[in-house]
């Protein structure tokens, strides 16, 4: 009789363990599902967020691919532009002679001579002068401060133009003046006509300059005569234009 209670009992602890194995399994099962579930959650939910990033980093390098051609475009366009300034550069600003020329007739224009007259003087330039070849000299005195003189202006082109130059006076070793002008600094030559009109021209010797008389142009050289106090004035007539 005790034999059969302690099989029985026997048995039902064994079938105590065994639900229990069960449950445990179960649950082991279960916890295993949960955190699988879980982890895939969170490996989707990473995964939208690294292919979130992929996409920014993918339109941040599309936006900085743009921008380096449009840099690049703009570069180009910049070294063309260079290119074709360089070359219009070299193709129209003057050099050399022509640089020269070109300030001198600034020059005579912001002084105040009409540019369609320069225009048509830097025309006629390239036909063949006619000239009378026979070229007349004078001596006359040039005025300082301190010295004027009967024969301090002479009459060129056959009387119709007088000359007459004004320079400032030498000095001596002490820095008194003297008596006649120093050559080493600049004077001015004056050309005047019947009725008043006058035209000057003022630098250091020799000067050239011409006046025009209708049909005419004299031109005259001044260079300084080896008698101090003295220059000469070199006239010749031409056809203008």
């Amino acid at each position: 009789m005790s034999m059969g209670f302690r099989d029985q009992k026997e048995a039902k602890r064994r079938r105590w363990r065994l639900i229990k194995l069960l449950f445990s399994t179960a649950l082991l099962v279960g916890l295993g599902i949960a955190a699988y579930r879980t982890g895939t959650v969170l490996a989707k939910r990473e995964v939208t967020v690294l292919q979130a990033e992929v996409g920014r980093l993918s339109a941040d390098l599309a936006a900085i691919r743009d921008e380096n051609t449009r840099l690049q475009q703009e570069t180009d366009a910049a070294n063309l532009a260079e290119t074709q300034w360089k070359e219009r550069y070299e193709t129209e600003v003057p050099t050399g002679k022509a640089r020269e020329l070109f300030a001198l007739v600034k020059e005579q224009i912001a002084k105040g001579a009409d540019p369609a007259r320069v225009e048509f003087l830097v025309a006629a330039a390239a036909k063949e002068r006619s000239c009378d070849s026979e070229p007349v000299t004078k001596r006359f005195l040039v005025r300082t401060p301190i010295s004027v003189g009967a024969s301090d202006a002479v009459t060129m082109a056959g009387g119709a133009i007088i000359v007459t130059a004004q320079g400032e006076s030498a000095t001596d070793a002490e820095g008194d003046p003297e008596a006649w002008f120093d050559t080493a600094k600049p004077l001015t030559v004056r050309f005047a006509e019947p009725g008043g009109a006058a035209t000057e021209a003022t630098g250091l010797l020799p000067l050239h300059h011409s006046v025009v008389r209708g049909d005419r142009e004299h031109r005259f050289s001044i260079v300084a005569a080896e008698r101090q106090g003295f220059a000469y004035v070199t006239g010749d007539s031409c056809a203008f234009p």
